[in-house]
């Protein structure tokens, strides 16, 4: 997947897993109701390697 970031541009191979549960909450926003999701993020462990400023470091 292609992704900009302030204006740089990079690949991303594997994006997180998002799982979304329904829920019996009810919420308000901007005067309309809608129903609420749990979501959980299941984390990929997998080695990377990583730059921030010009570093290099590894997950």
């Amino acid at each position: 997947m292609q992704l900009t970031y302030r204006g740089q541009s990079y690949e991303v191979s594997a994006t997180p897993a998002v799982d979304a549960i329904a829920t019996v909450e009810t919420a308000t926003f901007l005067g309309r109701p809608y129903a609420r999701k749990q979501f959980t993020v299941i984390q990929r462990h997998q080695a990377a390697d990583l730059t921030y400023r010009g570093v290099h470091y590894a997950r």
